[in-house]
């Protein structure tokens, strides 16, 4: 059937379900009291409210569509930064997917082979994060045997170096690493990825700086 009326904007989500309702359901009345149609194209269906579906009509095509909410342009320079950090996690743990580590876990490897023997507070300040989620990011990693502590010259600090276990999991994700950068340089671009990277780090640097 060819659908009449206005079509929904962009924001709308057309669902054929199926391809057909079977002619046994008694009315439009029950399948709306049942919650199955929000509205439709296909047919007039005020026309049909009271009517069965018996005589001549064995198929309906119903089109049940709702709205999605687009992400909005916020005025709050946190919460807008809040989007971006949200929107890239969600890229690179889908990129990391089965190896069990989130996008901090992996980034504390790449850290801690660019640089072992990193204390527990020296990693949260190359990282930016604070101190209890560097803890407790720490101790996931060790806990998998991804990295091993040692006591430092000071006896309440913890150094950390990457297990060969660590080394071989960083070297074994490397590629799906990669293949989320590129990812996020494609949607956005090689130069506004770029400008990203540094505007973040700057503002990054000037917010911590004391």
């Amino acid at each position: 059937m060819k659908a009449s009326g206005a079509l929904p904007d962009v924001s709308t989500i057309t669902t054929c379900l199926g391809s057909c309702i079977e002619s046994h359901a008694t009315s439009v009345k029950h399948l709306r009291a049942a919650g199955w149609l929000l509205s439709a194209h296909a047919i007039n269906f005020a026309a049909l409210a009271d009517r069965p579906f018996s005589v001549g009509l064995t198929h309906i095509c119903v089109y049940m569509y709702y709205s999605s909410m687009k992400l909005q342009s916020l005025p709050c320079y946190c919460a807008t930064l809040r989007q971006v950090a949200r929107a890239v996690t969600v890229l690179y743990e889908e990129v990391l997917g089965d190896s069990g580590l989130h996008a901090t876990q992996y980034t504390a490897l790449q850290v801690l082979d660019r640089a072992p023997n990193l204390t527990t507070t020296e990693l949260a300040q190359m990282i930016g994060i604070d101190q209890t989620t560097a803890t407790r990011t720490l101790a996931l990693i060790k806990k998998s045997g991804l990295a091993t502590d040692s006591v430092g010259s000071d006896r309440r600090e913890r150094r950390w170096v990457l297990s060969p276990k660590g080394q071989t999991l960083l070297h074994r994700l490397k590629p799906r690493w990669e293949a989320a950068q590129e990812t996020f340089e494609k949607r956005l671009g090689h130069a506004q990825a770029l400008a990203l990277k540094k505007a973040s780090y700057l503002a990054a640097s000037r917010l911590t700086s004391n």
